[in-house]
């Protein structure tokens, strides 16, 4: 037995199937098929993205069902389509629940809320071929007669879901910020929109046997994919602006195409509901052209000043080092003179001091020294930055330069009343590095200038390692002086940087030396770096040159 009309052709096609039908029904599916596929190609990894284009596909596929189901003649194929679209439509819901859930929270519901949605469908699997789902066909209209799981029980499921986003749109509104508030109401608004839409349009055609009703619920989907691509455009949803003009662009295309294939009766309303979706869509998109086109505009502004700042600050880089270069070289002659002419009244060679001359000429001589040492830090700054620092590489051995610097600079600690002491962790080791002697020789200096000048008091401790296995020698100075904290460690020996705490105790520190000291370590191959337990508890300066062959 078949129903009284002619057998559908490929499904879709029957005399029985009003044209408003077939436009409610394709334009849905199309708009729910390209909101999905463009949104999954753009960012097929997300586990958001995958929900959405497997909701979807299940809506699109229960539109079809319906299409097919307007069309066939076939009773048996009524009674096996109906009751999988009794199953698709909650799971479809239950989707969207889902859906909205992972796109606030960023992450699935919990195992026990899990639970209650897997209890909740159950009895649509288990109760689906039995009456209690449909009852029987009637032959004349090719209907089937409901029973209470999909008059009723199904139509609680799609409230229960619709309601549960709605809850946990409202519960968590608060905690979003501005920008990932607006595209979650407007992603609510949309999904509930169309669920509200579709629920409201099955229940009302079932009580009332007008199945033509429902055909309106699903104008909500166009409408859902609209406000998703708004989102996408307008606030960056998703993080895939382009996805959303190709949304919108896809669905007015469909729209406009829709025109060719409707009658007189439907004109009026399709190309209204065009039109209004056509101004609409034109508008965000012209713009969201708009701002992209002032955005970049802005940009290449920006970049255009930017690249003329750079030119002017590379200039004033170099006049900067070609001014360090040139005041340097000019305070180093006079230096020399005071220096020296002080050493020679400190020796009498033009007669002999009183006490307080001789300790005036002692702090002019102490104050020459700090100012040669810092004159030439600015000179190696300035080779280091011009690319000028040249390496005159050899072998030597580290332990007996470091053992005789340490020996020359005892007496100047021996006077801030400063332990200094040498020790060798292995005294059978030859020591021998390859690198620059003068270069080693000035970080050595360095390093353990730095740290009588950060140590009031306490000792010094150099030790020098040989490192067999990893072919490296060390050189560490261990101090107990005013320490650093861990952040500083790691910027110290940057240029102009120094501890927190440094000025406490010295306040003629550059920030230089240490910098300096760093680039030439490296220019040798070689590395340096300091520890501290802490502030006030002494640092650590750590020299590593590569063992000679």
């Amino acid at each position: 037995m078949y129903c009284p009309w002619e057998p559908a052709t490929f499904f879709f096609i029957s005399s029985n199937v009003p044209l408003l039908i077939n436009y409610s029904h394709f334009i849905a599916i199309f708009a729910a098929m390209s909101v999905g596929f463009i949104i999954f190609i753009n960012n097929p990894r997300q586990l958001f993205t995958r929900l959405l284009l497997l909701f979807s596909f299940l809506f699109s596929f229960w539109a079809l069902l319906d299409v097919s189901l307007w069309a066939t003649n076939d009773p048996a194929f009524v009674m096996f389509a109906w009751a999988l679209q009794v199953l698709i439509e909650p799971i479809t819901y239950a989707i969207a629940f889902y859906l909205f859930y992972l796109f606030v929270h960023g992450h699935l519901p919990r195992l026990w809320i899990n639970a209650i949605i897997f209890v909740m469908l159950m009895p649509l699997v288990l109760l689906l071929p039995t009456t209690f789902n449909l009852e029987s066909i009637l032959l004349s209209t090719c209907e089937s007669i409901e029973g209470p799981i999909a008059k009723y029980y199904t139509y609680v499921l799609n409230i229960f879901f619709t309601t549960a986003i709605i809850t946990v749109g409202a519960r968590n509104l608060h905690r979003l910020d501005q920008k990932r508030r607006n595209v979650m109401l407007l992603f609510g608004i949309g999904l509930t929109t169309f669920l509200l839409s579709f629920t409201s349009g099955n229940i009302i055609s079932s009580f009332t046997d007008d199945w033509t009703i429902s055909q309106y619920g699903l104008f909500g989907m166009p409408i859902f994919a609209f406000l998703i691509a708004y989102s996408i455009v307008q606030f960056e949803a998703f993080k895939m602006q382009v996805a959303g003009a190709q949304v919108l662009v896809i669905v007015l295309w469909a729209l406009v195409c829709s025109l060719l294939f409707v009658d007189s009766e439907l004109l009026v309303v399709i190309a209204g509901l065009t039109l209004l979706f056509t101004t609409i869509a034109g508008y965000l998109l012209i713009r969201s052209v708009k701002r992209e086109f002032e955005q970049r505009l802005e940009i290449e502004k920006l970049a255009q000043k930017l690249e003329k700042a750079n030119k002017r600050l590379k200039v004033l880089d170099q006049m900067k080092s070609e001014f360090v270069s040139i005041a340097s070289h000019q305070l180093r002659s006079p230096l020399t003179s005071i220096r020296g002419y002080a050493s020679m009244l400190l020796e009498g060679s033009y007669g002999k001091l009183t006490k307080k001359g001789k300790e005036a000429v002692e702090r002019i001589v102490e104050s020459s020294r700090f100012m040669a040492l810092s004159v030439e830090d600015y000179l190696n700054v300035s080779r280091i930055e011009a690319g000028r620092m040249k390496y005159e590489m050899s072998d030597f051995n580290l332990k007996e330069i470091t053992e005789q610097i340490v020996d020359d600079v005892r007496p100047e600690a021996m006077k801030k009343g400063l332990a200094l002491t040498f020790k060798s962790s292995n005294l059978d080791s030859r020591g021998r590095v390859h690198g620059d002697i003068g270069k080693t020789q000035q970080i050595i200096h360095n390093l353990l200038d730095n740290s009588m000048k950060y140590t009031p008091k306490g000792s010094i401790t150099v030790v020098v390692d040989d490192n067999t296995k990893k072919k490296q020698v060390t050189v560490s100075v261990t101090d107990t002086g005013v320490g650093m904290s861990h952040e500083t460690a790691s910027e110290v020996f940057e240029k102009f940087v120094r501890a927190r705490n440094a000025n406490e105790v010295n306040v003629t520190g550059t920030g230089l030396g240490l910098y300096v000291a760093k680039q030439m370590a490296e220019g040798m191959g070689g590395t340096i770096h300091a520890t501290s337990p802490g502030e006030g508890k002494g640092s650590t300066f750590t020299l590593t040159l590569r063992q000679a062959q």
